[in-house]
């Protein structure tokens, strides 16, 4: 096991910026999603630690050992791919054996009844025993990314590498694959860095989430706190669903009251330890569907009032769309709720539940004393925009 670490990291394709002022701690044996939307850079990110890209500045650490310019072969790592990369006209054994046979410990190389006792340790981690000789046309998906996966494990790396494994998988195989990679992950305890664009499958596999857009980490944190506590405007509508209201700060004290634009007040809480936020500053307001309701809990709680424009039936719940003056809302309500398209509505959210966020985005940070962005250096004028 190894602590990654990355201290400003930063690699762009001519005018592109691929990643820049990543910097995060990776901590020993745990599961970190790279998770984000088609060209933000987490997969640039990945192959960077992998060694297949070279940065143009910044350093990565595995430990203490700087490895930023030390070649892909002898990082010691096990990456699986997003289309498996496996060789069809070689058997199963032979895929998983292949980074063995060219493997070395000492210079020395591994001899038959090593590789062949690690090929079948890793058939069985997988839970493919008995399937070595078939060779890969004759497997299902699900059974392809199982040899990818024991073939990058099976060389014991230090850190294990995932790609978007599962995106190639229908939905039932997904969240079986899911489950075998938390499996294999905790009995091994392997420090992975997997990529993802499927907000769920972060959630429910990762020990910590890097959120990444336009080639920066938006925020790197625990799945709840992801969820409960985002840092950026970005970040609260990538994870999940939110009620975006925006307003002008009128007063700020054990809560931040907010004016909105046809005058309603509501009041919430910073996500943001130590955001300077102003009085008479333009925020917006983040509310997840679920947290409105019919029912006042306390006395404080914000009413909100709307008019509805659209009702969708998703079984555990209702789907009512309303709108806030300009404002399109949404709340997740009882399913057995009464109330249809064109009709008022008077909701209530606590004020715990309403999230203040500063407008600027992963720039606004840099606002906030002692945060990694506030001390970084500052952007390029290259476009940002990378898978």
């Amino acid at each position: 096991m190894v602590e990654i670490r990355i201290e400003n990291l930063r690699k762009t394709f001519g005018e592109v910026i691929a990643t820049d002022q990543v910097t995060i701690t990776i901590k020993e044996g745990e599961l970190t999603t790279l998770l984000g939307p088609s060209g933000c850079g987490k997969t640039t990110l990945l192959r960077l630690i992998a060694g297949f890209y070279a940065p143009d500045s910044g350093r990565i650490f595995f430990d203490e050992k700087e490895i930023t310019q030390v070649p892909p072969h002898k990082r010691n790592t096990g990456m699986c791919f997003q289309n498996y990369a496996l060789w069809p006209h070689m058997s199963v054994s032979d895929n998983i054996a292949y980074g063995l046979k060219l493997k070395r410990v000492g210079g020395l190389k591994f001899t038959k009844s090593a590789i062949d006792k690690r090929v079948s340790i890793a058939l069985e981690l997988v839970r493919m025993e008995g399937l070595g000789h078939r060779h890969i046309h004759q497997l299902s998906g699900g059974q392809q990314q199982r040899v990818a996966l024991a073939r990058a494990l099976s060389v014991e790396p230090d850190v294990l590498l995932l790609d978007e494994p599962l995106s190639n998988l229908d939905a039932k195989l997904r969240i079986e694959m899911r489950e075998e990679i938390i499996r294999i992950q905790k009995e091994l305890t392997t420090t992975t860095v997997y990529v993802t664009h499927d907000q769920h499958e972060a959630l429910s596999i990762s020990d910590r989430v890097a959120v990444m857009d336009l080639g920066y980490i938006q925020q790197f944190a625990t799945p709840r706190q992801i969820y409960s506590q985002p840092q950026t405007i970005f970040v609260a509508d990538f994870i999940g669903q939110c009620t975006f209201v925006d307003g002008t700060i009128q007063s700020i004290g054990g809560h931040i009251q907010v004016k909105l634009p046809d005058g309603q007040i509501i009041n919430g809480l910073t996500t943001i330890d130590g955001y300077p936020f102003e009085v008479g500053e333009e925020v917006r307001c983040a509310i997840r569907p679920e947290d409105l309701s019919f029912e006042r809990e306390t006395p404080q709680d914000n009413e909100i009032d709307g008019m509805v424009t659209r009702t969708i039936f998703v079984g555990n719940g209702l789907e009512v769309y309303f709108d806030i003056g300009e404002i399109h809302a949404q709340a997740l309500l009882d399913p057995e709720a009464a109330i249809n398209p064109g009709d008022p509505i008077k909701l209530f959210a606590p004020r715990s539940e309403v999230m203040v966020l500063p407008l600027g985005g992963v720039h606004a940070l840099r606002k906030v004393p002692g945060h990694y962005m506030a001390t970084a250096e500052g952007p390029s004028n290259a476009s940002a925009g990378v898978a």
